[in-house]
């Protein structure tokens, strides 16, 4: 292997540059700015689309013939040409219709310009302050927590402020890989998944390998009823996405607490009362190929390399997948330990972690998992707790996140969910809890807002060399952010006393690394570094300055270490990967 050998002083913006896009250029008018589906006001972390039909002003001399006023700037404004008074007030505001296809902002411009008002200004459409009317949402302490049966307000996911801003949208599909969903249960059935490229007609319409697939896929008992025998699926389908304000028994994070309308989940029944680890994989890339945006998994089965590639599918497709932490109080459990999931714990009502909550360093967040209200077969409701039922409140927050930009990747959302978390357990990250309890309006706040939270996340595996030894990979001082001059990545369990290369790229390795095949381009930005230390559990860093410059925020990086090792494969030793990205 030829790699080259450049200085460990190769800066971080050099090989980022290529990926910044040029900034879009302010709007005519100060605070709003342009989406591709028109102009948006962005005020205290609230997106509001602008009106395209209508904009608003008042004459600065009281005019009364407002149409002759519009008629006389038409003549020598083009941007106001069209303009109709369509309602007026007692105060002197007059709301005036645009043509079709009129920037209501450049009309707004040139009305200040050349109108002589007291004000022009475009309106927006807002949202209303959800509060919804389901007959059982008061007992839904992990939606809102009033301090019921004995719990501390406050401690819940804050899920009327984040209805504030996004309540689902039918356009997220959100899989549940679970013991099957009854579907047409009434508090869930709108909000359920349909494959509308598929006729009920005993034929694979669609071609995707399976018959009649209308409503999902009962992959354990291969048919196409995905409702199940067992409660748990749909309990967990009902914390993710339970029909919303219909006036009828509960509501969900992303269920359409406003409008009624939520995300969709994507009923996939992988065993009835047991998971089925033998088709567990077929599911993800069913979820994956059928469109779902975020997979929600609330199992444990044994580990194997077909669930392995399933999860590196989902990942590379950039589909967000979370996963029970488990509950037997001693390990994270699989596949909630694989660096491409998720792993969430559990919360009870006072934001204390769960006693049966498995703790471990892969745990990232933890959500309300403890006497939670939700969907039971027949149509029924019940209380339960568990992990399981976690996760499905973290994969309905993706799912709001993805309603909100639908361009967020899997990563970015991932990162948000961990940063803008409450910390509930022992001050900073723990093994417990993670980052905290999820916190649904920080994270659409955050997401809203433009702030770019820097993200290290480790993914794919190493490769071993000497002693056994799998080299790993981290940071000094936590993720990148701009400005941060002293940012440096280590290697760590690595043979003494060999050389060591740090690969940065702007592309990820397409599978993990493994068998000593270099999947990172070579001829990317490199340094050659010593490995310190003369026994096992070496190390090295490099240090990396990222400039104080705007332009290097939300760049997205990856890196990784290769340590010369005769015990190694091909005579190398492969860390696994670093997913980074640059924060405010």
């Amino acid at each position: 292997m030829n790699i080259p050998r450049l200085s460990a002083a190769t800066v971080l913006v050099a090989a980022l540059s290529a990926s910044v896009s040029a900034q879009s250029l302010a709007p005519s008018v100060p605070g709003f700015e342009s989406t591709p589906d028109g102009w948006v006001l962005r005020q205290d972390g609230v997106v509001y689309p602008v009106d395209k039909r209508v904009v608003s002003a008042r004459f600065a001399d009281g005019a009364t013939d407002v149409s002759a006023r519009l008629d006389a700037l038409a003549g020598v404004t083009p941007e106001l040409a069209g303009l109709v008074v369509v309602r007026s007030n007692r105060l002197g505001v007059v709301d005036l219709g645009i043509p079709l296809g009129a920037d209501p902002l450049d009309v707004v411009a040139a009305l200040r310009e050349h109108g002589d008002v007291d004000f022009a200004e475009p309106n927006t459409l807002g949202h209303y302050t959800a509060v919804p009317n389901d007959s059982s949402y008061g007992v839904q302490w992990n939606l809102k927590n009033t301090g019921q049966s004995g719990g501390t307000p406050g401690a819940d996911v804050d899920a009327e402020g984040a209805w504030d801003i996004q309540d689902g949208d039918p356009s997220v599909v959100i899989a549940v890989l679970d013991s099957g969903t009854q579907w047409n249960h009434p508090d869930l059935a709108s909000n359920i998944w349909e494959n509308t490229d598929e006729a009920f007609d005993g034929t694979d319409t669609d071609g995707n390998g399976f018959v009649d697939d209308v409503r999902g896929w009962d992959f354990d008992g291969g048919d196409n009823d995905p409702s199940g025998s067992f409660y748990h699926g749909t309990f967990v389908a009902g914390c993710v996405a339970a029909s919303s304000n219909n006036g009828q028994g509960i509501a969900a994070l992303a269920g359409g607490a406003v409008d009624g309308q939520g995300c969709l989940v994507m009923a996939l029944n992988v065993g009835n009362f047991s998971p089925n680890g033998a088709v567990l994989d077929d599911a993800i890339v069913y979820a994956v190929d059928n469109g779902a945006r975020v997979i929600t998994l609330s199992l444990t089965v044994g580990a194997t390399s077909a669930i392995d590639a399933a999860c590196t599918y989902a990942q590379s497709n950039d589909v967000f997948i979370d996963c029970a932490a488990g509950n037997n109080g001693f390990s994270v459990t699989y596949p909630a330990n694989k660096p491409e999931v998720m792993a969430v714990a559990s919360t009870n009502r006072n934001d204390v972690k769960s006693g049966f909550s498995n703790p471990g360093a892969q745990v990232e967040v933890a959500a309300p998992g403890e006497s939670v209200f939700s969907l039971d077969l027949g149509g029924g409701f019940q209380t339960n707790s568990g992990t399981s039922f976690s996760a499905p409140h973290v994969a309905a927050l993706a799912g709001l996140l993805f309603s909100e930009d639908p361009a967020a990747t899997a990563a970015g959302v991932r990162a948000i969910i961990r940063n803008t978390a409450d910390d509930v357990g022992p001050a900073g990250f723990d093994t417990g809890t993670g980052d905290g309890r999820i916190n649904a309006r920080n994270a659409l706040l955050a997401l809203n807002g433009g702030f770019v939270f820097a993200q290290a996340l480790n993914y794919g595996a190493g490769t071993a060399g000497f002693g056994g030894e799998t080299p790993t990979i981290s940071t000094r001082n936590g993720a990148p952010t701009q400005g941060a001059g002293a940012f440096g990545i280590t290697l760590n369990d690595a043979r003494p006393a060999s050389a060591a290369y740090n690969l940065l790229s702007l592309g990820s390795a397409s599978v993990p690394f493994e068998g000593g095949t270099l999947l990172v381009d070579p001829f990317l930005p490199s340094a050659s570094i010593s490995v310190h230390g003369t026994t096992a559990g070496g190390g090295a860093l490099r240090s990396v300055p990222i400039p104080d410059d705007p332009a290097i925020v939300g760049v997205q990086a990856f890196s990784q270490w290769i340590v010369v090792d005769p015990d190694g494969p091909a005579g190398y030793a492969f860390s696994d990967g670093l997913d980074l990205i640059v924060g405010s």
